[in-house]
């Protein structure tokens, strides 16, 4: 036994002691929309892409006569670019998400976004449970970030301390997460030990940065500028005499520790 134990410390520090790469190719839930997405990474730095959706109808409308009222859908990422996605650096313990913005209701030009920030220390609480994913044995772990508590799945097996999306901190890698509400899931469909893909971690740096809280506030006065656009356009197409009236509400930042995150579309319309 002692045997085999020293075996596996001398290849945990064969494929993570140096600069090699490896790859988790994940499938993203998130508010019932299936995406895929991947984390690259080695045992300094990672970035997680994850794929962009297009419909190719960028606006649907569906009608309903018994609620006598209009259900508007507007796909702003028909022409988005793509992204860099998200860089952490566990050294320097920061996270650099690359990430564009609509200036209006076309969304054919973008405002380009390097939102910076610190890596959060997650207290995460170890639970006595492990289950297999993807021929790994995971411990199971929970811990509250932003207003959502996690339950997640780590393996010691690959001894790096990051996962999907901002969740990091364990003393394995994340195969599996989910929120309490059920609206985001990450799990693991493929792992892949020493890749060698580059992480070209030039591409963040020295740039322009904004905060997690800015990019929050410019993206609530996107849409509430997309909104107004809606608004006149639908009045302009009116018959004469009839009137509409539009509501406007605004969104302000209080608690950081309580901001839901705006990366997977969390804004949801008011009925």
């Amino acid at each position: 036994m002692k045997k085999k134990i020293f075996l596996f410390c001398l290849l945990s520090l064969s494929i993570f002691g140096q600069t090699n790469t490896s790859k988790v190719s994940y499938t993203v839930i998130a508010n019932a929309v299936s995406k895929k997405a991947v984390l690259i990474f080695n045992k300094d730095k990672s970035v997680f892409l994850t794929e962009i959706i297009k419909n190719d109808k960028k606006v649907e409308v569906k009608s309903n006569e018994e609620e006598n009222n209009i259900e508007l859908k507007i796909d702003l990422n028909t022409n988005l670019p793509s992204s860099f996605g998200m860089f952490t650096n566990l050294t320097n313990n920061v996270i650099i998400e690359h990430a564009f913005h609509p200036r209006g209701l076309k969304a054919t030009e973008f405002d380009t976004l390097f939102v910076k920030e610190k890596a959060k220390n997650i207290n995460w609480e170890l639970v006595d449970e492990t289950k297999i994913i993807s021929s790994f044995t995971c411990q199971k772990a929970i811990g509250k970030f932003r207003g959502r508590t996690y339950t997640v799945w780590f393996t010691n097996d690959i001894p790096i301390s990051v996962g999907p999306w901002k969740l990091n901190g364990l003393p394995g890698l994340i195969l599996e997460a989910s929120d309490t509400k059920k609206q985001f899931h990450f799990f693991a469909d493929k792992v892949e030990l020493n890749t060698n893909e580059i992480i070209n971690d030039s591409v963040f740096l020295n740039k322009k940065y904004i905060t997690p809280m800015q990019e929050r506030e410019r993206f609530l006065t996107y849409m509430e500028n997309i909104g107004l656009e809606i608004s006149t356009k639908i009045k302009s197409s009116l018959p004469r005499g009839v009137n509409s009236t539009s509501i406007t509400t605004s969104t302000k930042i209080i608690d950081e520790e309580k901001l839901i995150e705006i990366n997977f579309n969390d804004i949801q319309s008011k009925k």
